[in-house]
């Protein structure tokens, strides 16, 4: 599959900044969650988890234009700090191996532009980039691209992969009631909750208004369900600011799809089996979850 989308434009142009500065690797981060910790957006090269809490550190403070520094492990820094609109604050990471020479003014310069170009790209084409203004997640396009890549990986190795689709309960009532506000709330934490339970290997996508996807790489349906249900304890309770001090709590409805092998079926109608079993869910009541198996062949 030939990559035309701007997300694709975003991973070359990681990896072209890679080889010509000489890096072990660099990312696109967001550092917008309740403790200011750090997600990778896009990254290119190694260390990426191991340079993270030195990266998250750099861009709490208040800085202009790129700053750097050496890490505990001796990896030296380098961050392009930015705020992508409503308010997701973040930047441009790069670093070398552990001993790695340190930083020159034409890494800082290069660095600058390349920042400037990708927080351009990120500002003003939020879809054509692959990512939700609200969320700072993956849109629905990119995650299905990428999980039908996924899944040409996971037959060669003959393994499985499955698709959570999850749906916030009662989020038309919610905006209805309490205001947008109260629901881009639910939808933010939601995320952050959704990036927690992840592996590294796996996917959080936002693919429509009220509905989440997860793909999680090697994963059987029985242990997505054990995910399904952990989920379902982790319910979110909307603040009393909001509510006037009505305790809200936020459920959701989740439907299970799971991919055999060398079974063909592509990611669009992956989520569909997801998104019947979330709906079904649903229609019962919510606050649940459900395995939609795969037909007869």
């Amino acid at each position: 599959m030939q990559e035309t989308t701007s997300a694709a434009w975003i991973g070359n142009a990681l990896h072209a900044l890679r080889r010509e500065v000489g890096l072990e690797g660099v990312a696109v981060v967001e550092t917008g969650g309740p403790g200011g910790e750090l997600t990778i957006l896009y990254e290119a090269g190694l260390g990426g988890t191991e340079t993270a809490p030195t990266a998250a550190a750099m861009l709490r403070r208040p800085m202009r234009g790129p700053a750097h520094q050496v890490g505990p492990d001796r990896r030296p820094v380098m961050v392009y700090p930015w705020v992508i609109p409503p308010g997701r604050p973040g930047g441009l990471v790069l670093w070398r191996m552990p001993g790695g020479r340190a930083w020159e003014t034409r890494d800082r310069a290069l660095a600058s532009a390349a920042g400037c170009l990708l927080l351009e790209m990120l500002v003003h084409s939020p879809a054509e980039s692959g990512i939700d203004r609200l969320t700072g997640l993956p849109n629905r396009r990119y995650f299905l691209d990428e999980v039908d890549r996924h899944i040409e990986r996971l037959d060669t190795d003959g393994l499985p992969g499955t698709i959570l689709l999850v749906d916030l309960d009662d989020l038309r009532r919610v905006n209805a009631l309490y205001g947008r506000a109260a629901g881009d709330w639910l939808l933010t934490r939601t995320a952050f909750l959704l990036r927690a339970m992840v592996r590294p290997a796996d996917l959080v996508s936002r693919v429509d208004g009220d509905e989440f996807a997860l793909w999680l790489a090697g994963m059987d349906h029985l242990t997505a369900a054990e995910r399904a249900e952990s989920l379902q304890e982790r319910r979110l309770i909307l603040p009393e600011t909001f509510t006037a001090g009505v305790g809200v709590n936020q459920t959701f409805s989740i439907g299970i799809a799971a991919r055999e092998p060398r079974y063909d079926e592509p990611a669009e109608k992956l989520l569909q089996r997801a998104r019947a079993a979330a709906l079904e869910v649903k229609r019962t009541g919510g606050a649940g979850w459900r395995v939609e198996l795969l037909p007869d062949r």
